[in-house]
């Protein structure tokens, strides 16, 4: 008679890329389907895009920047992306409150889902709508004015972009997770858009920044946002790369800092 065993083996895991594709599809209509959140990113960027360039323009004339002289349009484009970037990624931190208040997170985690990949689409899709609205921003610049920026110096601006696009969604983000309160972080999103973006030499150059202002700038990211990617445009990678290094030095660390703070923040779901 043959003799019938059984074995029990463990489950072999098995790799599931369509968790992090849904995750990241997810995330993305999460943001761009939120008309709200939209019109809060897109908003300062064209306003002062708009109204600012064009009333200040002919009032403040050319500036000098580095034995460069520089229309005013020229000077403050880096100012207006920042602002975009800025401003786009706290809508990012304002999508994990309604989230959670909605109660979809805990539905979310009852599905086996990693969170490796649960993190990689958040971040992904977070960075990629900054992104999305900051090259909105570009775009609508280059159409209405005339920047006379080299096609390789076009290139060094993208990157500091996306750079900055990183650093400031890994900063928000890394916010929203570590403070728990959703009318806190409005406040801080509210407060701290236009206090970094005029603590840095967004409108002026960082000699002309009072005394105070300029101790600011130096710890303040978004002067190398608006520095990166002022040099990056106008001189190229020569000048551009301490800023660069400075903003990726940032992205890094901020977005490791919200990862692990995400992966605690899962745990007590």
């Amino acid at each position: 008679m043959a003799d019938l065993g059984f074995k029990t083996t463990a489950p072999v895991a098995s790799g599931k890329p369509a968790d992090f594709t849904a995750v990241f599809y997810r995330e993305y209509a999460l943001l761009a389907r939120n008309r709200v959140n939209l019109i809060l990113g897109l908003t300062p960027m064209l306003v002062y895009l708009l109204l600012v360039n064009t009333s200040l323009g002919n009032v403040v004339g050319n500036i000098t920047y580095r034995g460069e002289t520089l229309p005013f349009a020229v000077f403050l484009l880096p100012m207006v992306l920042a602002m975009s970037v800025v401003s786009a990624s706290g809508t990012t931190g304002m999508a994990m409150f309604q989230e959670e208040m909605s109660g979809v997170s805990t539905q979310l985690w009852s599905w086996p889902l990693r969170r490796s990949r649960f993190l990689a689409g958040k971040l992904l899709a977070g960075v990629s709508l900054v992104l999305a609205q900051s090259l909105l921003a570009l775009a609508v610049a280059a159409i209405i004015f005339d920047y006379p920026f080299h096609a390789s110096h076009w290139i060094w601006l993208l990157l500091a972009l996306v750079l900055s696009s990183v650093a400031f969604n890994g900063l928000y983000l890394a916010a929203a997770v570590l403070i728990s309160d959703y009318r806190t972080f409005m406040v801080l999103t509210s407060v701290s858009v236009p206090v970094l973006v005029f603590a840095a030499p967004s409108l002026s150059t960082s000699q002309q920044l009072p005394t105070v202002l300029r101790w600011i700038s130096t710890v303040n990211p978004v002067s190398y946002a608006v520095t990166g990617m002022r040099d990056a445009a106008i001189f190229g990678l020569g000048k551009a790369w301490p800023s660069l290094v400075v903003l990726a030095v940032v992205a890094i660390v901020a977005n490791f800092v919200a990862g692990r703070a995400l992966l605690r923040r899962t745990r007590n779901l």
